[in-house]
């Protein structure tokens, strides 16, 4: 969610491989933070592992169409996605009926896989999801979303290495400053209430995702 602005405006990647550098970059950060969830009791392994089978053919599928893909559709969707994660934030709503068996659980892996492949902060609708309709509680939803993203990630490079869209020398700063970062914030987001996270995850969210749907690059000054 914020990886992909800050490596395309602030490092200068084009917005594709911004988004794939991403993805390489946010899966050690989600082992690590994972392994802090673990050792808090926080992971979800019952839970958490359909979710994670069908995040590897989502990420697997969007790791070879991503080539194809315009970076245009691409930014849109993901700002629609962000303003989604934040409505959610803020509208406590539950389904009527728990969508939590082997099948649906799988098939939203696969379905929010193909956008955390993109770049496009498929975990975001993800924990939509685990919270609205799997019937997860907020820490429950983020330690699900850590695990699900490894063998989302995974997949996807698989086909973001082949079409050479990663941008190692970058991905690797990213990785060694988030690191540390990523632990500390594990530690910490176990240990805070849900109601502060929720409300800090949907501001942030807001106006990320306002600023990647209206926000147009400008075109340079012909000579």
């Amino acid at each position: 969610m914020l990886l992909v602005p800050l490596l395309r405006d602030w490092v200068g990647l084009d917005g594709k491989k911004s988004m794939a550098t991403s993805v390489f970059c946010v899966a050690p950060l989600c082992a690590v933070s994972a392994a802090a969830y673990a050792l808090n009791g926080r992971l979800p392994w019952g839970d958490a592992w359909p979710y994670a089978l069908g995040g590897l053919a989502g990420g697997l599928f969007a790791g070879f169409l991503f080539a194809k893909t315009a970076p245009g559709w691409l930014r849109r969707v993901f700002g629609i996605l962000l303003l989604l994660g934040a409505a959610r934030t803020f509208i406590n709503w539950q389904a009527a009926v728990r969508w939590d068996g082997f099948w649906p659980s799988t098939a939203a892996g696969a379905g929010t896989g193909v956008l955390s492949g993109f770049g496009l902060g498929g975990g975001t609708l993800l924990i939509i999801w685990t919270t609205a309709v799997g019937g997860l509680e907020q820490h429950a939803a983020q330690g699900c979303n850590l695990l699900y993203f490894l063998p989302c990630a995974a997949g996807a490079m698989a086909g973001h290495i082949k079409n050479r869209q990663i941008a190692w020398r970058e991905g690797f700063s990213a990785i060694g400053a988030g690191l540390p970062a990523a632990l500390a914030g594990a530690f910490l987001a176990a240990r805070l209430d849900a109601a502060p996270l929720r409300t800090g995850f949907g501001v942030l969210t807001a106006l990320i995702g306002l600023r990647e749907l209206f926000f147009r690059e400008k075109k340079p000054l012909k000579e």
